[in-house]
């Protein structure tokens, strides 16, 4: 197959989208023609997010345009809630161009703000069979204005096919009821290793400062407001009172920065904090390793990759009951999962699994179990495969 591929961002902006469409493609390169469509990135978006580390990785063809003409650019438009979409008329001018030079038998669209207005385009005015896949945080929820629900269906039904990383995004563009005639859903992936060499856990355990007798809580997102970090911080305390050898290692990066170390010295839990800062890719499954178990508080995940890098790493995950991240995390099976918020809640499921080493194990093998089930990136990316495929021969959603 040629096939078109249409993102708001990319490489070298890091983020779990971005890493799907890294995954997906660079596999589906080795048999198909691959052309991926991408505005220009501002940068100021290049420093807070980007990373060079994934690009020697890119086996197809990127090319970028310049994003200048968006309904975004509208005055007002973001008081009418939702009732002028951020389309980009700049993605729809690209897609047409590349549709003339490329000739794709497939366009897949990920993300429908801005770029939904493309996929209509081209379903409905090229006749160009178009996927629309809603990877990210433009699905309806939390700050998410509420009429985007509306242009989301439009959208999505003028296109031969749809896919959604997690069922929570389908049902929240289609509500409660909504079945296989809504689309598939496709999960993002994570990748298996062996397990890190002991003496190099050991050791990154000794440079965090771990007591040898101590437990180690391993947190890895953007520090960023979405994510809340700061209600971890605000647990420690409390778990302090009972595991006081218990060591939190903080990774990533982003604007919350200063805000969260000043508040770990206002707690008085700065000596039990960690800020390890930005870990590339290669470093994650080591933390992963040295680790005795995953922490992971946000205010809204459409799917929540660094889950199921936990958990593809053997490590039972605290977490929050996110309607997406319940979809990964099993509460009770792989981990445990608390109110959005409540600290409280969440220093009790962590003490409960720091007192409890048999069951932090059982949790993590049966994430482990589930990892390799359901988010290896081969099999996912024969997922998208097959939904292009079906799209380009007439299939259904």
């Amino acid at each position: 197959m040629r096939i078109l591929v249409l993102t708001p961002t990319f490489l070298p902006v890091v983020g779990g989208a971005e890493l799907l469409l890294l995954h997906v493609f660079r596999r589906l390169a080795a048999r198909h023609d691959i052309l991926l469509l991408t505005p220009h990135l501002a940068p100021e978006l290049l420093a807070a997010h980007g990373n060079p580390e994934y690009d020697a990785l890119v086996n197809f063809e990127v090319r970028r345009y310049a994003d200048r003409v968006s309904l975004m650019r509208i005055p007002g438009h973001r008081a009418s809630r939702g009732a002028i979409p951020p389309f980009s008329l700049s993605a729809v001018g690209a897609v047409v161009r590349a549709a003339r030079q490329f000739r794709p038998e497939v366009l897949n669209v990920h993300y429908c703000m801005p770029t939904g207005l493309a996929a209509w385009a081209a379903q409905r005015l090229l006749g160009l069979p178009t996927v629309l896949s809603l990877t990210g945080r433009d699905v309806p929820g939390p700050g998410v204005p509420p009429l985007w629900g509306v242009w989301h269906r439009l959208v999505g039904r003028a296109c031969a096919g749809r896919t959604y990383v997690t069922d929570y995004c389908r049902r929240a563009v289609y509500g409660p009821g909504a079945g296989a005639g809504a689309g598939v859903v496709i999960a993002n992936g994570v990748d298996d290793a062996p397990p890190s060499p002991p003496g190099a856990v050991a050791a990154l355990r000794a440079e965090l400062g771990v007591p040898p007798d101590g437990t180690l809580v391993f947190a890895l997102q953007r520090l960023d407001a979405v994510k809340r970090v700061d209600v971890l911080l605000r647990a420690l305390p409390l778990v302090l009172r009972e595991h006081p050898r218990t060591v939190l290692a903080v990774g990533g990066t982003g604007p919350e920065a200063g805000a969260l170390r000043a508040l770990a010295r206002g707690l008085g839990v700065a000596g039990a904090v960690r800020f390890t800062g930005f870990l590339p890719a290669a470093a994650v499954p080591l933390h992963m390793d040295a680790a005795d178990l995953f922490a992971f508080h946000s205010t809204y995940e459409t799917f929540g990759i660094v889950l199921a890098e936990a958990m593809i790493r053997g490590r039972a995950v605290v977490s929050v009951a996110d309607p997406a991240i319940a979809e990964v995390v099993d509460h009770g099976r792989t981990g445990l999962l608390t109110p959005v918020g409540d600290h409280e809640a969440l220093a009790r499921a962590l003490g409960d699994l720091l007192a409890d080493p048999a069951q932090r194990a059982a949790m993590g093998e049966a994430g482990r179990a589930k990892a390799r089930a359901l988010y290896g990136w081969d099999a996912l990316a024969g997922q998208y495969e097959a939904a292009l495929a079906r799209a380009a021969g007439g299939g259904g959603p």
